[in-house]
């Protein structure tokens, strides 16, 4: 007998209220929580974890995410622990929905935990991001290629994700992967060819950075060999055992891409990217990470 369908619901809105950045709105249902509200830097910014007490997303489970952060307000969302996707021997997807909604003058920092998808797994995932020119948005995605620990390496069904960025309500940028492995030829499944998508690495992240000054204080970090900072990319991706490059979509809007062999180094790399970014964007120190 299958399980009970399950449709977790988070939707949260974070406004300023005498200065502080507050939840101003909460709706949650089982199997996501949201965590109590954290200030561990200032009350300006507002910070909480998204969570999910159940073992993760069954088969024709869905869960939705939206956020919307008013105008002038700050939030820092955090994931508690990996996404999990089981197996879907009926090939019934499961499904994660997220809005992201940002007013001018408000940033979101947006930290999920990664992705794992099981052998037989079935995963739809779709993410808008809509956002003003004047407001800010940091938002990362990783996944992994399975269980690593059980050489679980793309046993899974089906990954289908895709992210839309959207800004003044104009579509700049749409993004999409799709990957079954079982029916990807020998000779071209990426994990064992140098020459297939993922380029022999396992893992994969990408990081969103939007920001009405991104052009002007992140060009730098997407520059070669500059006087500067000479290979900024290369030197993170040398430390961290990563393959990283960025690219520039607008001048408001930067994209940021990983590979790597474990999702801790690719994490690693974009924890030292985000603070980076944080004092060039914001001229705010390094943000106390934490998981749980």
């Amino acid at each position: 007998m299958l399980a009970k369908l399950k449709q977790g619901i988070v939707q949260a809105e974070v406004a300023v209220i005498n200065g502080c950045s507050v939840l101003s709105s909460l709706r949650q249902r089982m199997p996501l929580r949201v965590s109590s509200p954290l200030y561990p830097v200032s009350e300006q910014t507002v910070s909480f974890f998204i969570m999910n007490p159940a073992a993760g997303l069954l088969q024709g489970d869905q869960h939705s995410i939206y956020v919307r952060v008013k105008e002038n307000a700050q939030a820092v969302i955090m994931g508690q622990g990996a996404t999990k996707v089981f197996r879907s021997p009926e090939r019934n997807f499961s499904k994660q929905f997220t809005t992201i909604c940002v007013e001018a003058g408000a940033r979101l920092e947006y930290m999920p935990e990664v992705i794992i998808p099981f052998a037989e797994s079935c995963l739809l995932s779709r993410t808008n991001i809509l956002v003003s020119s004047q407001a800010s948005v940091l938002f990362w995605e990783i996944n992994a290629p399975g269980r690593s620990a059980r050489q679980e390496l793309f046993a899974y069904s089906k990954l289908d994700q895709q992210t839309n960025i959207y800004i003044d309500r104009e579509l700049i940028f749409s993004d999409r992967f799709v990957l079954e492995p079982s029916i990807v030829p020998t000779e071209l499944q990426s994990w064992n060819n140098h020459l297939g998508l993922v380029h022999d690495y396992t893992h994969t992240g990408t990081f969103w950075v939007i920001n009405p000054n991104a052009e002007q204080e992140l060009g730098y970090v997407v520059q070669r060999n500059t006087e500067a900072e000479e290979g900024y990319l290369e030197k993170i991706a040398n430390k961290y055992g990563v393959l990283l490059a960025g690219t520039k979509l607008t001048k408001e809007a930067y994209c940021f891409r990983a590979l790597g062999r474990n999702a801790d180094n690719i994490q690693e790399a974009f924890k030292e990217l985000w603070q980076i970014f944080r004092k060039r964007l914001f001229n705010q120190t390094a943000w106390p990470w934490r998981k749980y």
